[in-house]
């Protein structure tokens, strides 16, 4: 004997939402998970911990969820109390629990109960009581389908855990194929459902038929058509039928704003999240309806995250400047990054201020951003005076806490004068840094030439109390070509107990290879290999252009050193046989052209293994016999 068909259409599943294919498939089916036999080789000591550790455990889970379970129906049990208070006509047994008021329905007439499910769907958490008071009405009291039992059916819907889009999609193709006549009503609460559960068929097919029946969508349903588009990621036609919205006269209410700012704030759109957010303060009653200060924080955080400035600088004037916004310290400092960026120094100095105020310890970055942008207004006095108060509060500066003010400087000499004069004025009232110091003395090397800036150095004693640093020294040697004033410098470094460093040997090599008397350069060249840190040594070498300086040299005067050089340089990486190669040649063009002796041949310079004659005396010969093999 066949068994009879089980027909799931929309109307018996919204009647019996509890029952579902999973759940038949457990009551005829076999069981899925089937009792497995107990152990026989496990001992019976082992199977009672294991059932008491069990026991405890399912103990432990029933008393952690049963509290959870009685306390959130408490609160449902309160909020329907709340809910059958605002609707006194109607019996409280029908805002009680689904079990509670179905032995109750025979005492309550018919007409009270549409009532009820007029009111019901428009609440919360009442999908399933909805869905048994129309079960009960079409079974026991014999009402036939009509737009009201649909309507309240498909309103039942828009639950966001027991609603469905397709479900109203199939009860509106029911009530068609029953000839149950719509309703704008019904139209309505489709559109309440598409809000919440996103459909864009059954989105486009209800506005397709309210067109065709002159229905015109209300206030509420261009929200939940909006709403819906929000949803369904369509955010350039939900923002179109925002702006239709706006046109008509038709007060938007203010949630639907901040669901926007929500959204594209978190997407991204920040230019069109500071249209809507200014639209809305026009508008909008700032007294009776003010923007919350969560949405306050919430655009702040993405508009810093992004350093979109105008935004940063609307919130800032609006909510935190009154006080109303007190953001955290990486907001802040997110904010001081954009403000450096835009030039802004009130907006700036108002970021600093108030990381002060709660006293948290200012760092490095949080002056440079301001010292970006007094040198981006050319204001550099109090770029100057920052790099004073960064002094004063113990912060190791450099040059690079000094490039933006370069920057300006390097463009005007005539700006480089006055940054000297106001060195001389501000180490009245300040200790002026080195690095200060030195910024003023690299632009003035710029434009003026190495032996004005070496007659600026003379003054560093007056300027700086501390003296000079590393870096004073590097800025002068860099342009440095001269013995004398490289020796003189170097005196000066042994003066005020400054140990040089790798870039310190590395121009004063570079010097002494342009001198006559090259011999310095090997004596420093030794001393920057024989440096050590800690104990140990550090390996130090010269740089590819000093290498190459002291090797034309080397190559000029004959010196046989140059192999060592060239050997040292191969075994560090440093590629320097093509130039090693042309200066080769270019000594013996200029050897030619001189009328030089031909027995010095330079042709055979691609050999690996030098061919060279050393001089047999005692005492070191650094002249070369022959210059083949060096390459």
């Amino acid at each position: 004997m066949r068994k009879e068909r089980i027909v799931i259409d929309g109307l018996w599943r919204c009647l019996c939402p509890s029952a579902d294919i999973s759940t038949l498939s457990k009551l005829i089916g076999t069981p899925l998970n089937p009792r497995q036999r107990p152990n026989i080789h496990q001992s019976s000591i082992t199977q009672a911990a294991d059932r008491d550790g069990r026991r405890e455990y399912h103990r432990a889970v029933g008393r952690t969820h049963s509290g959870r379970a009685h306390e959130v129906k408490r609160s449902r049990t309160e909020y329907l109390k709340r809910l059958a208070k605002r609707s006194p006509w109607i019996p409280g047994a029908l805002f009680g629990d689904v079990n509670t008021f179905a032995t109750k329905l025979d005492e309550i007439p018919t007409k009270t109960i549409y009532a009820a499910l007029k009111e019901l769907p428009r609440a919360s958490g009442t999908h399933l009581s909805v869905v048994k008071l129309v079960e009960y009405l079409v079974k026991e009291r014999k009402e036939k389908p009509n737009a009201l039992l649909y309507e309240s059916l498909i309103r039942a819907n828009v639950d966001r855990f027991h609603g469905s889009a397709e479900v109203a999609g199939q009860l509106l193709k029911e009530m068609e194929k029953l000839g149950v006549p719509t309703t704008p009503q019904i139209y309505q609460a489709l559109l309440e459902v598409t809000a919440v559960h996103p459909d864009y068929v059954l989105r486009n097919t209800v506005l397709f038929e309210m067109k065709n029946r002159w229905y015109s969508p209300t206030a509420d349903d261009s929200v939940n058509i909006i709403l819906g588009l929000l949803r369904d990621n369509q955010y350039e036609l939900a923002l179109e039928k925002l702006e239709e919205l706006h046109k008509d006269p038709i007060p938007v209410p203010s949630w639907l704003y901040d669901i926007f700012l929500y959204t594209f704030g978190d997407l991204g759109f920040h230019e069109e999240a500071l249209s809507i957010l200014k639209h809305r303060q026009n508008i909008a009653n700032i007294t009776q309806e003010p923007l919350s200060l969560n949405a306050w924080q919430f655009l702040l955080d993405v508009y810093s995250r992004d350093a979109f400035y105008e935004g940063i600088k609307y919130i800032w004037d609006r909510s935190v400047s009154p006080g109303y916004l007190n953001p955290p310290d990486g907001v802040i400092t997110s904010i001081l990054n954009a403000a450096s960026n835009h030039t802004d120094a009130a907006l700036a100095i108002g970021a600093i201020q108030m990381l002060s105020d709660r006293g948290k310890k200012l760092e490095m970055h949080h002056y440079e951003a301001l010292i970006d942008i007094h040198s981006q207004q050319k204001d550099l006095r109090k770029a100057i005076t920052t790099l004073c108060i960064m002094a004063k509060a113990d912060m190791r500066l450099d040059l690079s806490s000094t490039r933006s003010i370069f920057r300006v400087l390097s463009e005007s000499s005539s700006e480089t004068d006055k940054a000297l004069e106001t060195l001389n004025e501000l180490r009245v009232h300040y200790q002026v840094p080195s690095a200060a110091f030195n910024v003023v003395l690299e632009a003035t090397e710029l434009h003026h030439g190495f032996k004005v800036a070496l007659d600026m150095y003379r003054s560093v004693r007056q300027i700086c109390s501390d003296g000079p640093d590393l870096e004073t020294y590097h800025i002068l040697l860099k342009h440095c070509t001269m013995k004398k004033s490289m020796n003189f410098l170097f005196a000066e470094m042994e003066l005020f107990s400054i140990e040089p460093n790798r870039t310190t040997y590395d121009h004063l090599i570079r010097i002494s290879s342009m001198q006559d008397n090259y011999e310095q350069a090997f004596q420093f060249l030794e001393k920057m290999r024989r440096s050590k840190s800690a104990g140990l040594p550090n390996g130090w070498w010269m740089s590819r252009d000093s290498a190459l300086a002291l090797i034309r040299r080397c190559i000029q005067a004959e010196d046989i050193r140059v192999q060592e050089l060239i050997k040292e340089c191969r075994e560090r990486g440093m590629g320097i046989d093509a130039e090693v190669q042309q200066l080769l040649n270019t000594v013996q063009g200029q050897k030619e052209l001189a009328g030089m002796d031909s027995s010095i041949p330079v042709e055979g310079a691609s050999s690996t293994e030098p061919v060279t004659n050393i001089s047999s005396e005692g005492g070191p010969n650094h002249r070369l016999g022959t210059i083949s093999g060096w390459a």
